[in-house]
């Protein structure tokens, strides 16, 4: 009796548990409201270092060193605009910023070929170590209070990188080919995909896909959107805007 008690209960849980797991979930977001960027020029990273706190990593595409590289510098910020500190970065980081609570992390170009992900102090914003990234074009990053998780645009692949071993320690297909930003909400990763042009939602220890945000509500085909959590909400940021806009999926 207690046998078939058992599967009874476990069979009976089975649809519930794969209805929270469906990929075809279709999820609706909300617009709420936005704050500027105080930083001329074009956002390739962002990332919440607290509550009042974005740290913002903007490249001047009119400003061009004899490499041929864009005049990239670091700023941390407040809500308000008031720029902290300014930082110029350039020849070292290209792309994403991710905080996970003591430090920043972000990725940059190396002239051999491939990238690197970096370790920054987050005073003095001076590089402490930095490690091979197995894809060539890392664009989306954040931290899920374990690991970090890299975006591959060109490869199409979500990597996890351990930072207690230093090492890449998982890589799997992301959802669309084009993967670029990426936000964590303290349940779930938050991905948007440029060829696409769709927000996913990846859930579990896997980082499975279980939803994506309807295209009336989200659809930036083409153009790249950087994504940030500040603990509390999601927000987003297309290229060319210089506007960071809190989102709230329903």
């Amino acid at each position: 009796m207690r046998r078939w008690l058992a599967l009874l209960l476990l069979f009976g849980a089975l649809p519930a548990r794969a209805q929270d797991e469906d990929p075809n979930t279709v999820l609706a977001l909300a617009r709420l409201d936005s704050l500027e960027i105080a930083a001329p020029g074009r956002v390739t990273g962002l990332a919440w270092m607290g509550a009042d706190t974005l740290a913002v990593l903007v490249a001047q595409d009119d400003r061009v060193t004899l490499a041929g590289r864009p005049e990239t510098r670091l700023v941390v910020q407040t809500r308000a605009g008031v720029v902290l500190r300014s930082e110029d970065v350039t020849g070292v980081l290209d792309r994403a910023l991710a905080w996970d609570g003591r430090e920043l992390w972000s990725c940059g170009d190396i002239d051999a070929g491939g990238s690197l992900l970096y370790r920054l102090e987050p005073v003095l914003l001076t590089v402490r170590d930095s490690y091979a990234t197995p894809g060539h074009r890392p664009t989306g990053l954040c931290h899920d209070g374990r690991f970090l998780w890299l975006t591959d645009r060109d490869s199409g692949r979500l990597d996890r990188f351990d930072p207690e071993v230093n090492e890449i320690t998982r890589s799997s297909p992301a959802p669309g080919f084009s993967p670029c930003g990426l936000a964590w909400d303290g349940r779930n990763l938050w991905l948007t995909d440029v060829g696409t042009g769709r927000l996913y939602r990846l859930s579990g220890s896997r980082r499975a896909l279980n939803g994506t945000v309807e295209a009336a509500n989200f659809l930036w085909r083409g153009r790249p959107v950087q994504l940030a959590h500040d603990g509390l909400d999601l927000w987003m940021l297309p290229e060319g805007s210089r506007w960071l806009v809190r989102v709230r999926i329903l």
